[in-house]
């Protein structure tokens, strides 16, 4: 194999399969593919390897080699669990701590000083329980002098002897007997060293590999399961999993102080990403991420000195990569894969700052059942129903921020048994493809302003979560939407904003990191928005914004919402304040005056202005949608929403307006029928209009230069043209 990898602008990685050899040339040519890679389960022959394709070798290298794993069992990775919250009738108490757990897939820690390590918690006065007042033996912890009628528990340590990764897979395509894999801690130096070798041994023994595609590095985001193999819990942002005595030890030497194992159970919430994360967390995150750029560095120079390329699939043990951190950078990976079910998906890649070939492992995966344990190829799928509504999302949002590369995973054997869904793809790839070409991969152009949303994770959690999804998806909406996005989080809000930005959205629910929690007690934190929305800036609200109990107020920005929150506290105070619906406003304007359903929504709502502008109730008279003037800016609230057409358009008028450029909106590249969207590239001198609705649709659009054409397009087909207005191919 030559040192040179051959990076094509764009492609396609089609899993292979041994013995499939016909079928996977047949499909190569169908698909347009350019690589085949490798799935946990399945191995490509050397017959495949050698037909001069691109190869793409998955490896985890913390359970690649279990025999090692066996052997060393004290280097397995471990975590701190939570028991059962557990009420005192007596002075002397038992807790089986493990009780709702899975045995399956942990082990109680006896190697290390459990007195040490762990800590018994009354949960009722949050003190912790002395030392000299517990003991353990045999998976239960005596607890004596207790308070009656008091709560305790135990934050306990384990090891983890069914890697998550492995269980899931094991137990969704139902494996049977198959040993269960574990998975090593390489912050462990015997470890870290035979991974080195074993890597070295990997790549030698891999002459056909152009791409390394790690799954991912070292520690996996948390799935907590009880002894039905239910899930308990689970985090995709969570660093619960990158836990041992060592890394303990080793954070208080660099930090200076030691944590406490509730700063990482955190009362049993685990430090969810919901929570408003506190300062012993975030030191934990940084702890864990300037590990992970080390160690990922060397083996990306180890993979680099065999002459191939290293990849990051942003998935399964990605935890403490961090993409959006500026010392990603440093790792040298040449690409990055992420799992893509929806548009929000295809921004988390393809928003990763950096040099880096950025491509998406779509859905359904090639699996008996889906992420939602429904059939999928088996008896009873269909794999091209759950393909195509999930393109229509990816598809919109890859208009905004194109990819690279596309690919699928899992088992070619079961895919070849639906033969529409092979149709399927052939047609999916080629809009890909024609994507690819007629953008380039320039700028999409966007509205003239740009938007930062705000919450207390800021840029490190860009795309990476949506509290009103499934039913509603705001940020699903807004990753198709013809907006430039910025995450920030508080403390770039007191450093103050960039120029260009024109609105900031805060959504969220109440006391969560999304909305903000207790930063809203900062008065220097409502003074800039106050004073950014004075000057003409705008604030989207969107569920429970600025939320906060302070000061006699429940919304801290209601001056500029409009809009306050009856949270039980004001019962009795009377409320003279308008309450009759303004028809024919701008952000309801595509739906006659009435603004569509937003589905589930934060109730109790009501106008705190005279100036306010309702928009839209609810059948109880709650405010959902409502404008206010604050100085030359505005405030814009919604309650709640529920993602489709009708909603796209009322969230981009509601931007539109809050940055008090609604004149613009339709005046180029504007879509007049709600179920259809247009991109243009000014660069190329090409335009798009998709249609997102399973019939077909007619629509007036406005180009470039405020020129209108009628436009009919196939069910969630598409059409390219010319700046002129010519059709292409």
């Amino acid at each position: 194999m030559s040192n040179e990898i051959k990076v094509r602008k764009y492609g396609f990685t089609l899993p292979a399969q041994a013995g499939m050899d016909d079928v996977v040339l047949d499909l190569a040519r169908r698909w347009g593919a350019d690589a085949f890679r490798d799935s946990d389960g399945t191995v490509l022959s050397d017959s495949i390897t050698s037909l001069g394709y691109d190869i793409y070798s998955t490896l985890c290298l913390i359970r690649a080699d279990q025999e090692w794993n066996r052997a060393h069992p004290e280097d397995n990775q471990q975590k701190y669990l939570y028991s059962t919250p557990q009420t005192a009738r007596d002075v002397v108490m038992e807790i089986d701590i493990l009780a709702r757990y899975s045995p399956e897939q942990y082990r109680i820690d006896e190697t290390h000083a459990y007195k040490k390590y762990w800590e018994v918690i009354n949960r009722t006065t949050g003190e912790v329980v002395p030392v000299s007042d517990w003991d353990y033996a045999d998976g239960i912890v005596t607890v004596r002098n207790c308070t009656r009628w008091h709560v305790y528990s135990v934050n306990f340590l384990v090891y983890q002897i069914w890697e998550t990764t492995s269980m899931y897979n094991h137990l969704t395509n139902n494996w049977g007997d198959k040993p269960h894999q574990s998975g090593v801690d390489p912050r462990k130096q015997a470890t870290r060293e035979h991974l080195a070798m074993f890597l070295d041994k990997w790549l030698a023994t891999h002459p056909d590999t152009d791409f390394v595609r790690f799954t991912s590095m070292a520690y996996q985001f948390p799935i907590i399961t009880n002894p039905k193999h239910e899930t308990l819990y689970q985090d995709w942002y969570g660093y619960l999993d990158c836990m041992s005595t060592q890394a303990l030890d080793e954070f208080e030497a660099k930090k200076g102080y030691r944590l406490r194992p509730n700063d990482l159970v955190d009362d049993g919430y685990f430090n969810s990403t919901d929570r408003v994360p506190k300062k012993a967390y975030l030191d934990w995150i940084e702890f864990i991420h300037d590990f992970m750029v080390e160690w990922a560095s060397q083996c990306v120079n180890q993979v680099h000195a065999a002459g191939k390329k290293a990849i990051l699939f942003y998935c399964d043990h990605w935890i403490g990569t961090e993409p959006y951190k500026p010392r990603f950078q440093e790792i040298g990976y040449d690409g990055i894969i992420g799992p893509c079910i929806n548009g929000r998906e295809v921004r988390r890649i393809a928003d990763v700052p950096g040099d880096l070939v950025k491509e998406l492992r779509l859905y359904p995966y090639f699996f008996p059942v889906d992420l939602l344990d429904k059939p999928t190829f088996q008896a009873g799928g269909d794999p091209v129903a759950d393909c195509r509504k999930y393109w229509m999302w990816i598809r919109r949002a890859m208009l905004r921020k194109m990819v690279h590369r596309i690919g699928y995973g899992g088992y070619l054997d079961l895919a070849v048994k639906f033969p529409d869904f092979i149709d399927y793809l052939e047609y999916q790839t080629k809009e890909f493809y024609g994507m690819c070409e007629h953008t380039d991969f320039t700028p999409v152009e966007n509205a003239p302003f740009k938007v930062a949303i705000l919450n207390a994770w800021g840029k490190d959690r860009s795309w990476g979560f949506d509290q009103s999804w499934p039913e509603g998806g705001i940020t699903e909406s807004l990753s198709g939407q013809p907006f430039d996005l910025m995450w920030i989080n508080f403390d770039d809000l007191r450093n103050g904003l960039p120029d260009d930005v024109g609105v900031i959205i805060n959504l969220g629910l109440a006391r969560t990191s999304w909305s903000g929690g207790e930063n809203w007690k900062d008065p220097n934190v409502v003074a800039a928005i106050r004073d950014f929305v004075d000057a003409g800036g705008g604030f989207l609200g969107i569920l429970d914004p600025s939320a906060c109990e302070h000061g006699g107020a429940f919304y801290q920005l209601w001056d500029i919402l409009g809009v306050q929150k009856e949270v039980g506290l004001s019962n009795d105070c009377k409320k003279v304040i308008p309450t009759d619906v303004t028809e024919g406003h701008f952000i309801a304007e595509d739906f006659n005056g009435l603004a569509p359903a937003l589905g589930k929504h934060v109730q109790r709502i009501y106008p705190g202005l005279e100036s306010t502008t309702i928009i839209a109730k609810d059948s109880e008279g709650s405010v959902t949608i409502a404008a206010n003037p604050f100085g030359r800016g505005r405030g814009v609230y919604l309650a709640g929403f529920q993602l489709g057409a009708e909603q796209n358009r009322l969230l981009q008028r509601a931007i539109w307006y809050a940055a008090g450029k609604e004149d613009q909106m339709p005046r180029r590249w504007f879509s007049a029928n709600l179920h259809t969207e247009i991109a243009a590239y000014p660069e190329t001198g090409k335009y798009i209009v998709i249609n997102n609705a399973n019939e077909p649709q007619t629509t007036v659009i406005t180009d470039g230069n405020g020129m209108e054409h009628t436009v009919r397009l196939e069910s969630n087909a598409s059409r390219w043209f010319d700046f002129a207005g010519n059709e292409l191919a």
